[in-house]
This record gives C-alpha cells, structure tokens and sequence, in this order.
C-alpha cells in the first residue's frame, strides 16, 4: 500500500463518494477508483458499500479508516519536518467551511496564505454548520468555520455576519430602510434549511414571532431566487445573500441581529505547526476580512417615505 491509496480511501469517506473525492484531490474519478480498489485488494476485503454514488463503510473500512489517518498524519508530519525552514511551514490543513464564506471571504484568505505560507496545501470541505461541528469532532477536518460558541472548541473569531430581511423587491416592507422582525408575522415564510435555522428560529421567537413557515430550503441561491417569485419573505445570513436578484430587496433587521463566525479547533488535540500557522494569518487579516463583510445590496433602492 501507498500514501496516495490511503488518501483516496479517507478522502472518498470524508467526502462521501468518488467523484467529490477526485475534485478535492485533483484527480480523476476513474484515477481514484482504482487506488482504493487496489488498496482492497492489498488487504483482502472491500472498504466501502457502494449503492447509486454513495459509499459506506464496510467493517473492514471503519476498522482500516483510524489507522490511515494515523500513517497519512505521521507522513504529514515528517515531510514538514524534512522541508521546513525558519519562517516557512510545511504541512496540510484540512478546512471545514460554509458556502457562504467559500464563496465570499475564503479566496480572500487563501489568497494571504499563498503569500505568507506557501508552503501550507489546504484542502477545503463545504458542509452545514452541524456537519461542520461534527466532521471536527470525528478528525475529518482539522479547522472548521462555526456559528456561536458550540462545546469543546477553541474558537478564534473570524467575522460576524449580520441577518437580513429577504423580500420581492414589490413588496410594501421593501420601501422601508429596515425591517421590525414583528412585520414579518403572517407573512409566508421561506425557511433555511443550511444550519442556521436554530438561530434565525430563536431571533424571530425572542421578538414575539412565529413565522408562518411555507417552504425549507437549504441552498441560498434556491431561497432567493423563491423570493424573487413572489413565493414568500425569508430571513438570512448577510453572506449567504450575496448579488441577490434584481427584484429582491435585501433589508437588515430592526433591532441588528448578528452571528459570530470563528476558526474552531479541538481542544483535545495539540494543533500542528501547520495548523497553527493558518490560524496565525487568518488573526494577521482579521481586520481586512471584516471589511470585506459588509450587507450586501439589493439593486432595488428603498423608497424614501416620511413614515420609513
């Protein structure tokens, strides 16, 4: 067996399938495919059920799976001792995010990390923010992008999002600069089904609303495209509102409500020079990155009226 067999076996698991597993690799699905059969076939047994794309793993692969992410870490280790030299780190991360910060202010950071930690290789995970939390508890990811304070993390802060109103930009409440959570009561809603439900649930209910839930929706793009229809109003995280369409009206919350995001690593595990020096430059631009956070708007501008 070899280091790239391992790394196609745990990254087809960490990923959930093969095709997703040669796009984070930069190989060939077909490329993949044959690593890991060959990796069962050095060992004697089949690794994975594999049922219409998906993958499980088999008992041979659960017991296999711990013992490869020891040999892949303890390589990573080594190499990064063999190449590092004063103010250089060698290593890889494996980064847990959200799509709303992969698509907005990650390329900012990695961009950084290119710069002033070349030799950093960080692998990237899209996930919802319970998967996130739990892939950093199961040693899938070694940083993972969270919302609030969850159990058992050390979190360094790394943006704070700002919840909006989304609403079709013909709406009454649209020609208003701000939204009062109590005007969205009896209004069909359209709910996020991305993670952050939970807090968008408990911001409405802290301020006497029930909302008139209609649709669950996990891709942002699907919610605003919805509101756009005419479908409902929905509340939703600043940067998962990004270039929203022309006919939605994006309005902030009266009072603000906030989510922080932070960099979250276990407390139980020493964090590698690598690791370290990751989180290390995301601090060093923590200023620029808030910068770059700012309420995205809508191409409709607010009316101006004398009661707004």
């Amino acid at each position: 067996m070899n280091e790239t067999q391992l790394r196609a076996f745990v990254t087809v698991h960490d990923c959930g399938g093969f095709a997703s597993a040669a796009r984070v690799l930069h190989m060939s699905q077909p490329g993949v495919s044959r690593a890991v059969r060959a990796l069962e076939v050095e060992l004697g047994g089949e690794l994975f059920l594999r049922s219409h794309g998906s993958v499980a793993l088999t008992g041979l692969g659960e017991r296999v799976l711990a013992r490869s992410r020891t040999i892949l870490a303890e390589a990573d280790a080594m190499r990064q001792e063999r190449y590092a030299s004063p103010g250089v780190i060698q290593g890889r991360v494996r980064l847990g995010s959200m799509p709303s910060v992969s698509a907005t202010i990650l390329p900012l950071l990695l961009a950084h990390l290119e710069r002033h930690q070349p030799g950093l290789a960080v692998t990237t995970i899209d996930g919802h923010d319970e998967e996130l939390v739990t892939w950093l508890r199961t040693d899938v990811v070694d940083i993972a992008v969270v919302a609030g304070q969850p159990t058992g993390l050390s979190i360094r802060p790394l943006v704070t999002d700002t919840l909006l109103a989304v609403l079709p930009a013909t709406h009454p409440l649209a020609a208003r600069d701000s939204i009062r959570a109590q005007d969205l009561r009896g209004q069909p809603f359209i709910l996020t089904k991305a993670g952050c439900e939970t807090l968008i649930l408990a911001t409405l209910t802290s301020r006497d609303v029930t909302p008139d839930v209609k649709y669950e929706v996990s891709e942002a793009a699907t919610i605003l495209a919805m509101v756009a229809e005419g479908l409902g109003v929905s509340v939703m995280p600043g940067l998962a509102a990004q270039s929203p369409p022309s006919n939605v009206a994006l309005r902030p919350l009266r009072p603000n409500a906030r989510r922080q995001l932070g960099l979250a690593v276990m407390l139980t595990q020493p964090a590698s020079p690598a690791i370290e020096a990751f989180l290390a430059e995301a601090d060093r631009i923590q200023g620029t990155l808030t910068r770059r956070v700012r309420a995205p708007r809508s191409r409709q501008q607010p009316r101006q009226t004398r009661n707004g």
